[in-house]
């Protein structure tokens, strides 16, 4: 056995060595596991009564218009990469209406999803059992994950296929085999990682990483340069395969394709902030405050600290470091540049770095707890200081779609039955308008693909030229009035674009104006905040 094999199998030794379990600052929890397991099956059902979150609009829209046949940026814009569509459509075929509330249940058990493959990826690298667990528990914890999976985004689903290659690697790092490594099980980690990319463009910042990461190993003296090279390959390979398909997107839809995924987040944000005076949530100022709040609202920065630190101090001291500890390490760093990188910056941006965080964690405070220290215990005493500030996130949440005024999918489910009932005693049943289109979707009317991405293309669409906005099907705040003249929609439902956000320039007061002007007859939702239109006057 060479010297650097043998070198790699003493740091494997030591992970897998029993070690002591100094749970004590968390002595409620007697049974960790159980208490994992109780919280993952807690998710759909918090997915379910969570308030609605402003940027839902897009993803089911998107979801249901798939179901009907339509393809994203040929027939209408997406502005994500678009796989996830493909996952939600047939839960909108299959429960109709109630499609939405399906989709949050769904996201609530990928959720639960993430929380079991990252403890089988501790589990796999060895981190005992009852400390896996506190781990998993401390990730449901962060506010971030919270919302992120309990509301239908693209986050949970590119964090679940990130956390299935994460597990994937950590099996094939445990490895203790002799001889020539697979390549199998490095491609397909690849293939989930572009299928998370094509899911949510940030998540190219892990898939590099992964590509990356064996010939780091390499320089680190953790791999020999044949191994590194064809782990790097095989990764590289599964990433590449699995986003060929954005290729034909692209070469069906050229321009709506580009300005989705691409043009449209690079200046409409910036244009809608300082359209309504919020240029000091562009700086750079903002973007560090709005990082560090997304952190600290759970035991997100407390780990990254603990983290940071002990892996520093591992380096410090020349230790040898085991190729699980580069792999998370380069996942952390890039973890964090996909964090950091959009303007302005939201919680569900952190996603990328939380499960390869915890992941670490587990791998770092293992080791660390051999060699209990001052240090270490206050690490600890502020690590259950931040699990508890994360309560308050899930908590507020059920607050909020119990016995607060916000509205939840259930209310949106009943809003959706009412439009259907008015629509059908008036006798419509044609395509609806509406920068709300969860509630249209409810109701089982056709939603006008012009408004698939809600408020978002629509608000800034005025930046896109003429010709463009009908090759893309995209209208604009001043546009819109004259599209309405030209598609006189049966329905027409607003309401919610003034609820929760704001909104300087009156998104929907155009559309109403154009009700009104036309002889709609209004109808107040007397479950939420919707106003629906009935037109009068069918021909």
């Amino acid at each position: 056995m060479s010297k650097q094999m043998e070198m790699r199998e003493a740091v494997r030794g030591s992970e897998s060595a029993p070690v002591r379990t100094d749970d004590s600052y968390f002595p409620a929890l007697s049974d960790k596991v159980g208490w994992l397991g109780f919280l993952a099956a807690a998710l759909p059902l918090l997915a379910i009564i969570s308030p609605i979150n402003h940027d839902e609009t897009q993803y089911i829209a998107a979801a249901q218009l798939a179901s009907e046949g339509l393809v994203p940026f040929r027939d209408f814009l997406h502005l994500q990469t678009p796989y996830q569509i493909y996952l939600f459509a047939p839960l909108f075929s299959i429960f109709g209406g109630s499609g939405f509330i399906a989709a949050r249940v769904a996201s609530g058990m990928l959720g639960a999803g993430i929380l079991a493959t990252t403890f089988f990826a501790l589990r796999t690298a060895r981190v005992e059992k009852s400390r896996a667990a506190i781990c998993c528990i401390l990730l449901w914890l962060c506010h971030t994950f919270v919302f992120s999976v309990t509301v239908v985004r693209n986050d949970a689903l590119s964090a679940f296929l990130l956390t299935i290659a994460i597990w994937i690697a950590a099996s094939q790092l445990s490895d203790k085999s002799e001889g020539e490594r697979r390549a199998v099980p490095w491609f397909v980690a690849g293939a989930l990682l572009g299928l998370a990319a094509g899911t949510k463009i940030s998540y190219l910042a892990p898939a590099l990483a992964f590509v990356g990461f064996p010939l780091w190993a390499f320089l680190l003296k953790a791999f020999p340069p044949r191994e590194a090279l064809t782990r790097s390959a095989s990764i590289g390979f599964g990433l590449v395969l699995a986003l060929l398909p954005l290729l034909w997107f692209r070469d069906i839809a050229p321009l709506a394709f580009d300005y989705g995924n691409f043009e449209y987040h690079a200046k409409a944000p910036l244009a809608w902030y300082a359209a309504n005076g919020l240029e000091d949530r562009l700086t750079l100022l903002a973007k560090v405050r709005d990082v560090l709040l997304t952190l600290v609202r759970g035991p997100a920065l407390v780990a990254l600290a603990i983290y940071g630190w002990l892996r520093l101090r591992s380096f410090r001291n020349r230790n040898v470091q085991s190729p699980s500890l580069i792999f998370i390490d380069v996942l952390v760093l890039a973890g964090l540049a996909a964090t950091v990188a959009p303007t302005p910056t939201w919680r569900q941006y952190a996603m990328p770095l939380l499960p390869p965080l915890f992941i670490g964690l587990g791998l770092v405070w293992q080791d660390a707890g051999k060699k209990p220290s001052k240090t270490l215990q206050i690490a600890k005493a502020a690590m259950l200081i931040a699990a508890i500030v994360g309560i308050g996130q899930p908590l507020f949440q059920v607050w909020q779609g119990t016995l607060g005024s916000e509205v939840s999918p259930l209310t949106i489910s009943k809003e959706g039955a009412y439009l259907a009932k008015e629509a059908r005693n008036a006798g419509l049943d044609g395509e609806s308008v509406s920068l709300s289109p969860e509630v249209v979707l409810a109701s089982g009317l056709p939603l006008d693909p012009t408004f698939a991405t809600g408020p978002f293309a629509y608000r800034t669409g005025s930046m896109i030229a003429p010709a463009d906005r009908r090759t893309m099907k995209v209208t604009s705040v001043e546009s819109v009035r004259a599209y309405l003249e030209q598609t006189r929609p049966d329905t027409i439902v607003t309401g919610y674009e003034n609820f929760d956000h704001v909104d300087a320039l009156g998104l929907e007061t155009p559309i109403e104006a154009y009700a009104k002007a036309n002889g709609y007859l209004r109808v107040a939702s007397p479950f939420g905040e919707a106003v629906f239109w009935l037109r009068t006057d069918q021909e």
